[in-house]
């Protein structure tokens, strides 16, 4: 029978379960009472992710002896084991194992936090249980990971569906590896199991826009959150009908290890350990936010040989580092007209923070940002500089085109392979990524023409037209069918060898961009 609260009691369960200087376990009791006061014993107990009998337990225990009621009696067996120990146990995970083994062993576990085996073993089992029954994770039995959202005040997993034939026999080691990883990353910004499941529920219409913004409109996506909707999210989701929603407490999240490694496809198990890696790098910089996408992840560039030909104009840490600015943008830690925070920058492009100092100063001489009060700002658009920019962009093309297609040797492969990138995400209808594949396919273009001195220049106007792109976001609207057609129309006039049609087909894409820009850029301002 659930408990009847009075005011004054739940004033004072409301004072233990939301403060941090409250022992895990007796916030966690504190929570489960109230719920079983709220929404009846079976639902307080899945929440908490306990049996009915516990959840009767402590509301009965509460009821007989109040606050007293919730802390632990005297025990005669083995003592609990401690928070810390715990949360290291489960965030072996995201360190890398110990040289010579490819995956966490429950031995090494145990050597590396200094406990025994069996308190590792337990520990696992505990919060990483097997599940029971049929229950299914997702509607899908076959997924691909496309989304990872990381924190403090919370997790986001996002799936689609892969079309692949499940596969009996439970889940690999090397996908249980993985999913492990990936569910653990909630360790990096939360305390382990955090404990405030309403506060989080207030910063949810955050989260749910973070992933309508990384998300593409198709296929069909079901996202995971380890916290309540609020109604701003449910809003927010309504204008996105093909895309489901689970929520599980935070108590529950680590326990979904096995469903994850169970639905992931083995097709994306080689993706999904390059991302693995990106958590462990994450966790070695001290950072307690991670996103990650698999659109975005896509757009990026293969890196570079480690011998380059000295034909290809450079393009330094400057790169780098405009990438980790815009993906402060787009995790919405940087707004226009705000300071810039190297170290941040440093931290998402894999730059030390002197070099990145260095990249910001050079990237403020050449305008692409503004520096005041020795703080460098995130550019505020102007009409101006779109038109000059473009200007610029178009002459200096024009004579890279008309290379190109004079020239008598084939284009490189990678050119190819960006136009593949454009088709899928035309497919898919990810306007931005689209933008970034073909800034980087005209780079390319660039690169392959052997001309430094223009290619260089050609390139750093594809760096402020990445932050263009970036601070406009995903109401950018260069329509993708028309960035694939005219890259085709290019392409084709190359490989004719017509210089002139190639330069009349640059200069039209040239007039798109710009038009679309500007007309973006007017939206904006207003």
């Amino acid at each position: 029978m659930a408990a009847d609260l009075s005011p004054d009691d739940r004033d004072g369960l409301l004072r233990l379960a939301r403060s941090r200087q409250t022992p895990h376990g007796i916030a966690a009791r504190a929570r489960l009472v109230l719920d079983c006061a709220d929404v009846g014993l079976a639902e307080a107990a899945r929440r908490s992710s306990v049996s009915r009998a516990t959840a009767a337990k402590w509301s009965a225990r509460f009821v007989e002896r109040g606050v007293d009621g919730l802390r632990d009696g005297a025990r005669t067996g083995r003592p609990a084991t401690a928070d810390d120990v715990v949360e290291r146990v489960l965030s072996c995970a995201l360190d890398e194992p110990p040289d010579g083994t490819s995956h966490w062993t429950t031995r090494a576990v145990a050597e590396a936090v200094g406990v025994s085996q069996a308190t590792a073993s337990r520990v696992r089992r505990r919060y990483f249980p097997r599940p029971e029954g049929s229950a299914a994770l997702l509607d899908a039995s076959t997924s691909i990971l496309v989304y990872l959202d990381v924190q403090p005040t919370g997790c986001a997993l996002g799936f689609h569906a892969s079309g692949a034939s499940p596969r009996g026999g439970g889940a690999s080691a090397d996908r249980l590896d993985v999913a492990e990883t990936i569910v653990c990353s909630t360790l990096l910004g939360n305390p382990l199991l955090r404990s405030d499941w309403n506060a989080a529920q207030q910063d949810s219409s955050t989260t749910i826009r973070r992933a309508l913004e990384r998300l593409p409109a198709k296929p069909a996506a079901s996202l995971i959150l380890d916290m309540a909707l609020n109604p701003a999210a449910t809003q927010l989701l309504s204008r996105r009908p093909e895309i489901s929603v689970r929520s599980v407490t935070p108590g529950e999240w680590l326990t979904l290890v096995h469903r994850v490694a169970e639905i992931i496809d083995p097709r994306q198990l080689s993706e999904l350990r390059d991302l693995q890696r990106q958590i462990r790098l994450a966790r070695r910089d001290g950072a307690t936010r991670f996103t990650w996408s698999r659109a975005a992840a896509a757009s990026r560039p293969a890196p570079a040989p480690a011998v380059q030909a000295e034909t290809e104009p450079p393009a330094g840490d400057l790169t780098f580092v405009v990438r980790g600015i815009c993906d402060e943008v787009l995790d919405g830690q940087l707004h226009f007209g705000e300071p810039i925070s190297a170290r941040r920058v440093s931290r998402r492009a894999g730059v030390s923070p002197g070099r990145v100092a260095e990249a910001l100063n050079q990237l403020a001489d050449e305008a692409l940002i503004d520096k005041h009060g020795g703080h460098f700002l995130l550019p505020v658009p102007t009409p101006r500089d779109v038109i000059e920019t473009y200007t610029a962009r178009g002459l200096l093309g024009t004579a890279i085109t008309r290379r190109l297609a004079s020239a008598q040797t084939e284009l490189p492969p990678v050119i190819d392979v960006h136009l593949a990138g454009i088709v899928r995400c035309n497919s898919l209808g990810l306007a931005l990524e689209c933008g970034e594949i073909d800034l980087d396919l005209q780079d390319e273009l660039a690169r392959a023409s052997q001309m430094p001195r223009i290619g260089s220049m050609f390139i750093r106007l594809s760096l402020q037209l990445r932050l263009f792109l970036t601070i406009f976001g995903l109401n950018y609207r260069y329509p993708t069918d028309e960035i694939l057609a005219d890259d085709r129309h290019i392409l084709a006039e190359i490989r004719r060898h017509d210089p002139d049609a190639a330069v009349e087909a640059w200069r039209s894409k040239i007039d798109n961009a710009a038009r679309y820009m500007l007309t973006r850029l007017s939206v904006l301002r207003a």
